[in-house]
């Protein structure tokens, strides 16, 4: 269970990592059983507690942008949320293809699908909630995902706009992939993770993005997903100082799977799927709870259903 300081509490959320939401049977079939477990505890938890103010999903809520997989996680999604509004992010599986012989999907989809624009903002409470989208990989070459995440001019703009309209709100980022050299591998002689020192897996301009963190006062906490990053990869929670105030950067888990080598392969005779759960197996999402003077964020796994840690992050006035 948290353990709550005593003080204001301006914002409780919620957020969920890659969920990959895939309407294939085989899929759908592990995947609801994999994440069963995660929205019967939270539903406790939330009937216990009380419900947060929204739930968000920075990217990957669907594996890949055919219309049937936003069909089923919208579906699934409100059944599991009830009437918890959920903020949608996007992410590179969203520009993913079904099927080989398809085109690559697009932004006007996700943007169909959800009824959000790619980028945007909403205040909840006295806080600035920024959901930036994660830019088409396959803009330059319709047939190969570009390895490079480079925020376009436009976004760094709408960032640096949006916190300076905001300035006497304290501010939370999302997007769907970190910046550079935050979340790290577990062991990376085995390559156990992708992590922000790999290529794809970081914003290639993130000292721009830094700088624009550095600016605003009013900027905390960055949280992002992406990597599927196991538990004890390093700096899942990383607080640092690009500017004269702290930043925290929170990478979200995935309850799809975590690990690089690990979760659904098609089996030897590529006939049947077989899933490969991680070392240690843990199912995580994360709580955040806002206050005056700190950032509380615990993670919870939830087919144990036990708090696996707490960090409590102070914030500058």
């Amino acid at each position: 269970m948290l353990e709550h300081q005593q003080d204001e509490e301006m914002l409780y959320f919620w957020a969920f990592g890659d969920l990959h939401y895939r309407a294939r049977d085989e899929w759908h079939a592990i995947h609801s059983r994999r994440l069963a477990p995660m929205f019967e505890d939270t539903r406790v938890l939330w009937l216990d507690k009380g419900a947060p103010a929204f739930c968000v999903a920075p990217g990957d809520i669907v594996d890949t942008g055919a219309p049937e997989n936003y069909t089923l996680a919208k579906k699934d999604l409100a059944a599991q949320l009830g009437n918890i509004p959920l903020y949608p992010g996007i992410g590179n599986h969203e520009y993913h293809r079904e099927r080989r012989d398809e085109s690559a999907h697009t932004v006007e989809e996700y943007s169909a699908a959800w009824k959000r624009p790619p980028r945007y903002f909403w205040m909840a409470g006295d806080i600035l909630c920024i959901m930036l989208d994660q830019p088409d990989p396959y803009q330059s070459d319709p047939q190969r995902e570009n390895i490079k995440v480079i925020f376009p001019a436009e976004e760094l703009e709408f960032l640096d706009t949006t916190l300076a309209e905001h300035a006497l709100s304290r501010a939370i980022i999302f997007a769907h992939c970190p910046l550079h050299n935050t979340v790290l591998d577990r062991d990376p002689e085995r390559n156990l993770d992708d992590d922000s020192l790999d290529p794809f897996f970081y914003v290639e301009n993130s000292d721009e993005v830094r700088a624009i963190l550095a600016r605003h006062a009013n900027a905390a906490l960055y949280i992002s997903g992406h990597t599927h990053s196991g538990w004890g990869s390093p700096n899942l929670v990383l607080t640092e100082k690009p500017g004269n105030h702290a930043v925290t950067h929170l990478n979200l888990m995935s309850p799809w799977y975590t690990g690089r080598h690990r979760g659904p392969r098609l089996s030897a005779d590529r006939l049947s799927l077989e899933y490969y759960p991680d070392d240690p197996d843990v199912l995580v999402s994360f709580a955040i709870h806002v206050y005056r003077s700190h950032i509380a964020i615990g993670a919870r796994d939830h087919r144990a259903r036990l708090w696996l840690a707490q960090w409590n992050i102070p914030l500058s006035h």
